[in-house]
């Protein structure tokens, strides 16, 4: 009785786990190249410089692409191309997944991105590429677009929980 007992407490925690961890990312769209989604767990509005007072035309959030084997490969092609070096097989073959760190500005209709990291399978990081980009315009009918819109419409229907998170007031468990 007391095996059944911690079994079903051992399912009960391996399932919440799993429910709670899957929720963070909202997917947005996928296409050849890679699924698209968002950490719902870290967007953010961006700070006015006294660090107070929130902003939010502009909005901070966790971008990540799960690669596809053909992207995969397009990259390694490209690497190849790019650097003339042999390495770049297993430079790029390990890569599972990258996260974005990207600010869309909503009055501009526009984002920047700040950093790249890039991941195993096993979620270790591999690389972390710095960017100090210009703002980079969205396009109709873009990859870009349908997150521009997913993000915006998320923060309207979660603006006070946003906005809690963006003054830093959120509370951790």
């Amino acid at each position: 009785m007391k095996w059944i007992s911690f079994l079903i407490l051992v399912f009960l925690f391996l399932f919440c786990c799993t429910s709670f961890a899957a929720d963070r990312w909202q997917f947005v769209v996928s296409n050849a190249s890679a699924e698209y989604s968002f950490d719902t767990q870290s967007i953010k509005y961006t700070n006015l410089p006294d660090s107070i007072v929130i902003d939010k035309s502009g909005i901070l959030v966790n971008v990540k692409r799960v690669y596809s084997m053909e992207m995969k490969q397009h990259m390694i092609t490209a690497l190849i191309e790019k650097t003339q070096s042999g390495n770049a097989q297993s430079r790029i073959a390990d890569i599972d997944y990258a996260v974005d760190e990207d600010l869309y500005d909503i009055t501009h209709n526009c984002f920047k991105k700040y950093s790249v990291y890039y991941y195993d399978k096993n979620n270790t990081l591999l690389r972390r590429q710095y960017y100090q980009t210009q703002p980079i315009g969205i396009s109709p009918n873009s990859i870009e677009e349908k997150f521009f819109n997913a993000i915006t419409v998320y923060a309207k229907d979660h603006d006070k929980e946003i906005e809690t998170r963006s003054k830093g007031l959120e509370t951790t468990i």
